[in-house]
């Protein structure tokens, strides 16, 4: 039997890590600082950056932040425009950081992991782009509570400086994402990028279904498997099921958006509308799932609740939108399914019939 130290021995041999680098930290670890968010200074063309949005390529720029030792460490990065949507309708793009190779190993991090996303705040507005990105940031740490099969993310005070002085400094919360390949192999794999349509059958069935479910639960519509939209796919070393991991929750309910549209094509009048957008499964499955969020139900809210960086108010409406899907899970649970606003059981779980067996209610335009 292969023990737990040679497994993991193994799991780094064919990620290409050497076997030193257990010891060391990738960058995200050691910008890594809980709830407590750390302090980044990015100096580029801002002006550039902010206007030319068919901007291709990366620029050379600078990257300061604080550790939790108080040290001050600086970095070049190549710092680009990323994603499509909000690319294109931000005042302020998200941003891919690209960190070198050679300076991560001179400054004893492991250089694999040189490639972090940064999730600014989009919108002019000081005040709504502050709520938007801190309510997608809640996002994040509610699915970290209820699946270890997610992105770590560590909240950001962003101080921007223009390199030319076209523009003074902006100063604004954001929040990184660790990087993909650093995510993947901590759950024990590699990410597949070639796994377009995968099979029910190859997917980890009760990891999927939490991540579904819990799209479900923050009215998020803008993300599919099949076209691995919004997600990525890890392959686990052990040959087990596909674990589908999500990002991007700026579309769904709880964040709640302006510039957020519904999806028509599940026919969808607002983002504050749920549709359960995972596979299909048995009803004990679905219900084990729920057990899961209920038992969860009170850490989360006290997650909301203790994150006072969002007024008191944000707080009580976003525990008030949750506390809808909790009422529908209670209904489940409770074999109760009269409630005709409840989609949940009827979209989620195989109905079957004498005359279509195995068939399976889909949300309309599925």
């Amino acid at each position: 039997m292969i023990t737990r130290i040679h497994y993991f021995t193994l799991v780094l041999y064919l990620a290409g890590i050497p076997f030193a680098a257990i010891a060391q930290q990738s960058i995200f670890d050691e910008l890594y600082q809980g709830d407590e968010p750390v302090e980044i200074e990015i100096e580029a063309a801002l002006v550039e950056l902010i206007e030319n949005r068919r901007l291709e390529e990366a620029q050379p720029s600078s990257f300061v932040f604080k550790n939790t030792r108080g040290q001050k460490l600086a970095f070049g990065v190549k710092l680009a425009q990323r994603g499509k949507y909000r690319r294109r309708i931000c005042e302020f793009p998200p941003l891919s950081l690209d960190f070198s190779k050679n300076e991560l190993k001179e400054q004893g991090f492991i250089p694999k992991y040189d490639k972090l996303k940064l999730v600014t705040h989009c919108l002019d507005d000081k005040q709504l782009g502050q709520e938007l990105v801190l309510r997608e940031y809640l996002g994040y740490k509610l699915f970290n509570e209820l699946s270890s099969s997610s992105y770590r993310v560590q909240l950001a005070k962003v101080t921007y400086l223009d390199s030319n002085r076209e523009i003074g400094r902006i100063k604004r919360f954001g929040f990184l994402i660790e990087d993909t390949d650093e995510m993947a192999l901590r759950l024990g794999g590699e990410e597949c990028e070639d796994c377009l349509n995968p099979p029910d059958s190859s997917i980890a069935a009760s990891t999927e279904n939490v991540m579904a479910v819990f799209q479900y639960m923050i009215g998020n519509a803008d993300w599919s498997l099949p076209m691995m939209r919004n997600l990525k796919i890890v392959s686990p070393f052990d040959g087990g099921g596909l674990i589908p991991v999500p990002y991007d929750f700026d579309f769904s309910g709880l964040v709640n958006a302006p510039y957020a549209l519904p999806n028509s094509d599940y026919g969808l009048l607002s983002v504050r509308q749920r549709v359960f957008l995972g596979n299909s499964t048995s009803r004990a499955d679905l219900e084990k799932t729920l057990k899961l969020f209920l038992a969860k139900k009170a850490r989360m809210y006290e997650i909301i609740q203790d994150f006072k960086l969002l007024s008191w108010e944000s707080r009580q409406e976003i525990q008030a939108y949750l506390e809808s899907f909790f009422q529908e899970a209670e209904s489940i649970l409770a074999a109760d399914d009269s409630n005709p606003e409840y989609q949940l059981l009827r979209q989620c779980v195989r109905m079957q019939s004498s005359d279509d067996k195995g068939a399976f209610n889909r949300p309309p335009g599925k």
